[in-house]
C-alpha cells in the first residue's frame, strides 16, 4: 500500500511538471494573443475631451485608408487611444509598430517609444523592451494629420524573431456613386447616368500639364463616381466584406475610382 501512494505521489509529481512545462511554452507570443483593446477614438488630434467613439477589438491593426474609425470622427486630424492589459513572461520582447502618421507606447504609464515630430510617419519602428513576468497595461497613442490613416501594432518574445504585421482591419468600402459628379475635367454626370466610359465626358481644361483624352480613354471605366484626388492615386477599398480587399485608381477625370488590377 505504502509503496503504490509513494509511485501516486511521484506521478502527480511529474504531471505538475509537465503541466508547468506547457504553461511555459504556450506563453502569448504576440499582442493578438487573446488580449482585448479598448480603442477610444477622438475627434481632434490631441487626445483631448471625452472619446466620440469607443469600439472594442482583438487586434491593434487598422488601415482607415484616407477614411477614420467611425462616423462620428473626422478624416483628418483625429487621434485614437489604444488600451489593453497584456500578460508577459519576463524576459526581452521586439515591438514593432508602424503609424501614419504619429504614435506614443506607453507601458504602465511609461514612454517606452515617441514618434511625435521625428518625421517617422509610415516608417516601421522595431525596438526591444525587457518585460517583467506579469499582466502590463500597453497604450498606444495615434494621431492622424492628413492623407493615409493606419497604425499597426505587434510584439513577439526576443527569441521569435521580428513580430510579423497582423491582419489588417477597416479598410473603407468602395464610396458609392454620387447623384452629380463634375470636375475640372468636365462634368461627369450624364457618363454616371448612361453607364458610359469617363472619356465621353472628357473635357480639357487647357492647362499644359492636364491629361489629354488619348491617356483617359485608355483607362478602365470607372466603377465608383464620386470626386476623387489626386489623379492616378491609389488606394485600397473592400467590395464585398466576404472577399478579399481590391486596388482601385484615381482617374485622371478626377471623377471616380476604377479597378486598377
Amino acid at each position: 500500500m505504502k509503496g503504490s501512494l509513494t509511485a501516486r505521489l511521484v506521478l502527480i509529481a511529474l504531471l505538475l511538471a509537465t503541466v508547468v512545462a506547457l504553461a511555459v511554452s504556450g506563453a502569448p507570443a504576440t499582442a493578438q494573443s487573446g488580449n482585448t483593446w479598448r480603442v477610444d477614438s477622438f475627434n481632434n488630434p490631441n487626445w483631448s475631451g471625452a472619446p466620440v467613439d469607443t469600439q472594442f477589438t482583438s487586434f491593434a491593426s487598422f488601415d482607415w485608408g484616407y477614411g477614420s474609425p467611425s462616423p462620428w470622427v473626422p478624416v483628418d486630424n483625429f487621434s485614437v487611444r489604444f488600451t489593453t492589459d497584456a500578460f508577459f513572461y519576463a524576459g526581452s520582447y521586439n515591438f514593432s509598430v508602424v503609424a501614419d502618421d504619429e504614435f506614443v507606447m506607453i507601458i504602465n504609464g511609461q514612454t517606452v517609444f515617441d514618434s511625435r515630430g521625428r518625421g517617422l510617419s509610415g516608417k516601421p519602428q522595431n525596438f526591444s523592451l525587457w518585460m517583467n513576468q506579469g499582466t502590463q497595461r500597453v497604450e498606444v497613442l495615434y494621431r492622424e494629420f492628413t492623407l493615409a490613416a493606419y497604425i499597426f501594432v505587434n510584439w513577439l518574445p526576443a527569441g521569435q524573431g521580428q513580430p510579423p504585421p497582423p491582419p489588417v482591419q477597416n479598410l473603407p468600402p468602395l464610396p458609392p456613386n454620387q447623384a452629380t459628379v463634375t470636375t475640372q475635367f468636365g462634368n461627369y454626370t450624364p457618363c454616371l447616368q448612361q453607364g458610359i466610359h469617363q472619356s465621353n465626358c472628357f473635357v480639357s481644361d487647357g492647362q499644359w500639364n492636364s491629361p489629354n483624352l488619348g491617356s483617359i480613354q485608355m483607362e478602365p471605366q470607372i466603377r465608383s463616381w464620386v470626386n476623387c484626388s489626386p489623379a492616378d492615386e491609389s488606394r485600397d477599398f473592400y467590395v464585398d466584406p466576404q472577399n478579399p480587399s481590391r486596388r482601385f485608381k484615381c482617374s485622371k477625370t478626377l471623377a471616380g475610382w476604377f479597378p486598377a488590377d
